[in-house]
């Protein structure tokens, strides 16, 4: 069977099994009232020594390796904030998307509330500040207009389930097309910031495969279109035993993709980032990208943009620096 079939037949099939569930994803994902905490921040480039993940050798085909050998429990715990290599078949992905059209400027946001606008990197297309984080001006330069691209992906509540369906598009989507595909026909992306999995708790307690399932065919649809996926862990352990997190970085392995150990960057700020189980702390007198106000890197969100940041410079750094790609053509 054409391997484009079957992953939409694997769309279909998992958007039938929790489509039904879609009507509680607001329970964890929603609004609360921020929290100022005063301890002390961590080292500036928001990053702890740690191992990194080794660039593989390039693939014959886009298809998922085997890890060789069993990961013990707390492996992604160890794995840096920002890797420090990417693979060839990363390199491969990139062209790829290149070939059909996609755009190298752009990149799409999906996830729930914690990449939602307004909080999550649309500030660096209107203010902000790098303060002594100057050196990642390139990236906003590059990027520059896709930070503030609408997203109908990356909303409160929303689960992988629902990114799978066709239960919350809008009026610019096709009929029958998921709201993850709908997103990338509207961005033409060459890149995807994946974080999602605040809102899966309730789900893998009833049924534990849901999460991976729900990911693998989210992350081979993305790459079967040539789109980097950015996997981001979470700074929450709302299952309450960190099994999403360890499942995020399994798959960036077993795929190759870059993974954005975001979990990591939080350990050391006041209350690990986070106010409530499920939301992270804000500061309340600046906005979400400015970062030359003293304090503003002890909270969550602002950490997050900041390391987001980081992540696309050191895409561009790795991809686009050392031989600039033409824009496509519309």
């Amino acid at each position: 069977m054409n391997p484009g079939r079957q992953l939409q037949k694997r769309r279909i099939k998992i958007a039938v099994i929790n489509g039904c569930l879609l009507l509680s994803f607001l329970a964890a994902c929603t609004s609360s009232t921020p929290a100022i905490p005063t301890e002390a921040v961590p080292s500036p480039d928001g990053s702890l020594p740690s191992p990194t993940l080794a660039a593989a050798s390039p693939t014959a085909e886009l298809t998922p390796t085997s890890t060789p050998t069993p990961l013990p429990p707390d492996f992604w715990q160890q794995l840096p904030v920002i890797p420090e290599k990417i693979s060839d078949r990363l390199r491969e992905i990139y062209r790829l998307g290149l070939t059909l059209g996609n755009n190298p400027h752009v990149f799409s946001r999906i996830g729930d509330c914690a990449s939602a606008a307004p909080a999550f990197l649309v500030g660096f297309d209107r203010n902000y500040n790098l303060g002594e984080y100057t050196v990642l001006q390139p990236a906003i330069d590059y990027f520059q207009g896709s930070f503030e691209r609408p997203s109908l992906a990356a909303k409160n509540g929303l689960n992988t389930a629902g990114l799978l369906t066709t239960l919350w598009t809008g009026e610019q989507c096709l009929n029958k097309e998921t709201l993850l595909d709908c997103q990338y026909r509207l961005d033409r992306p060459s890149f995807a910031f994946i974080s999602i999995g605040t809102n899966e708790a309730y789900y893998i307690h009833h049924d534990p495969p849901s999460f991976e399932r729900n990911m693998r065919i989210i992350i081979e649809d993305t790459i079967a279109q040539g789109i980097i996926p950015i996997l981001g862990t979470k700074a929450d352990d709302f299952e309450g035993d960190n099994s999403i997190n360890a499942t995020i970085a399994r798959l960036a392995l077993e795929y190759e993709l870059p993974l954005w150990n975001f979990w990591l960057a939080v350990q050391p700020l006041p209350g690990q980032g986070i106010i409530d189980p499920a939301h992270l702390s804000t500061i309340s007198y600046a906005n979400f990208t400015d970062f030359s106000i003293p304090h503003s890197l002890e909270y969550g969100m602002q950490m997050r943009n900041l390391t987001a940041l980081q992540m696309l410079y050191f895409l561009w750094q790795q991809l686009v620096a050392p031989d600039l790609t033409p824009t496509p053509a519309p």
